[in-house]
């Protein structure tokens, strides 16, 4: 009697051993996720902010990508057809976050470009600036971003993070 009773507890241990011998290289690949190289950052003539990175070891599963930040400031200058502009005033907006993008990685592999857009309207700028005739028009420099992270994730969940600080 006791030598039936191993048999029937010997197949379906062995079965679930093979199975999960069989499903843990899958397992493996999804919970590596890591850069391939470093994500670079940078804000273009439009005040912009613009992420490049690739990602491996995220299994097939849809991931979503996206980058926020804490806060965006930028230096407001005042321009008038005499040459004698007041100084610049800093304002700042935000917190900021780029849309999302859902992805499916191709081998466990993403390589994208994920984007913050400039968060402030003209008119958010002209308030901003604040500029002492209303027939002055308004320069932005030396935009910056605080706070910046890439995000990736799965199942609503970060699964890797880069956090680039400011970017300027």
């Amino acid at each position: 009697m006791l030598g039936s009773i191993n048999k029937g507890i010997a197949i379906p241990t062995a079965m679930v051993a093979s199975a999960l011998l069989l499903m843990a290289p899958m397992l493996a690949v999804a919970q590596s996720p890591h850069f391939i190289g470093t994500p670079t950052a940078s804000v273009n003539n439009s005040g912009d902010l613009t992420v490049k990175f690739k990602a491996a070891g995220l299994g097939n599963s849809a991931t979503d990508v996206f980058v926020t930040s804490t806060s965006v400031s930028a230096d407001l200058q005042c321009v008038n057809k005499g040459g004698n502009p007041p100084p610049p005033k800093t304002a700042e907006f935000g917190p900021a976050t780029g849309p999302t993008k859902t992805l499916t990685p191709r081998n466990g592999q993403i390589t994208e470009t994920s984007t913050i857009p400039f968060p402030a309207s003209e008119q958010e700028l002209e308030d901003a600036a604040d500029c002492p005739n209303p027939n002055w028009s308004v320069r932005t420099t030396n935009i910056s971003y605080e706070g910046v992270v890439l995000h990736i994730q799965q199942n609503g969940e970060d699964i890797l993070t880069f956090e680039f600080g400011t970017v300027p």
